[in-house]
């Protein structure tokens, strides 16, 4: 059995406690900065400069405090994704896709939200220009933290018997297929996939939607499509 952390036979109980804490712990390091703000601004601040930070300490409150709550529920939905396996039924592979694009987007956002910071608090430069950077920030920060948690919600799991694209959020949404019916599987990765060492795995039962199951994001996905190949009768 293959997980994302190449670790075999590790119960799901387990795993899925580790991967809890780890995802707990991220969904802080994301959140904490907003946070931290929020608290500077509404508590410790003096003066002039707590009337200036009020209604940035509230707006930072609120975004922080949505990420800490939606990412806690959702990293806990995640972490124990298994569909009821039939009696016999063995599981192979569960993946999730890779966070990278969205650690990095998140990560993109720092240098803007430090020079807006500076613009406003050290510069007299009016404000419209800390607003427009720190704009671009938030920007590139919602589109990381989108990406994070739209991640969050999706499973992939290989079994002996079918292929699963599962969608946890506030419903649970699967695709099979039945390994029997599988008639291809492809390998797409883009130039930037391959150097970041990341692609999807597509496979596919007939023409349609709901007969093909598209791996995205996933890491290393050679071993994945050779799993799937070693599955295709002889």
């Amino acid at each position: 059995m293959t997980t994302d952390s190449n670790v075999p036979n590790v119960p799901p109980e387990i795993r899925g406690v580790s991967n809890f804490i780890v995802k707990t712990f991220v969904n802080l390091l994301v959140s904490l900065p907003f946070l931290g703000f929020a608290v500077y601004g509404l508590l410790l601040a003096e003066g002039d400069a707590k009337a200036d930070l009020l209604l940035p300490s509230i707006v930072c409150a609120a975004i922080g405090g949505f990420l800490l709550v939606t990412g806690f529920v959702l990293g806990f939905l995640a972490s124990f994704p298994m569909p009821m396996l039939v009696k016999g039924e063995k599981e192979l592979i569960m993946r999730h896709p890779t966070m990278r694009p969205a650690y990095f987007r998140m990560l993109v956002s720092v240098p803007f939200f430090g020079l807006a910071g500076y613009l406003f608090f050290v510069t007299l430069a009016p404000y419209v220009y800390p607003f427009v950077v720190g704009l671009i920030g938030f920007w590139l920060f919602f589109k990381g933290t989108t990406r994070y948690l739209r991640n969050l919600c999706i499973t992939y799991l290989v079994t002996d018997r079918r292929i699963i694209h599962m969608y946890k959020f506030l419903w649970l949404y699967t695709n099979e297929i039945p390994v029997g019916r599988i008639i291809s599987i492809q390998e797409a990765r883009s130039l930037f996939e391959i150097v970041t060492g990341r692609g999807s795995v597509v496979v596919s039962s007939g023409i349609g939607a709901r007969m093909t199951i598209r791996m995205e994001e996933i890491t290393d996905p050679g071993p994945v499509a050779n799993e799937l190949r070693g599955l295709l009768p002889e």
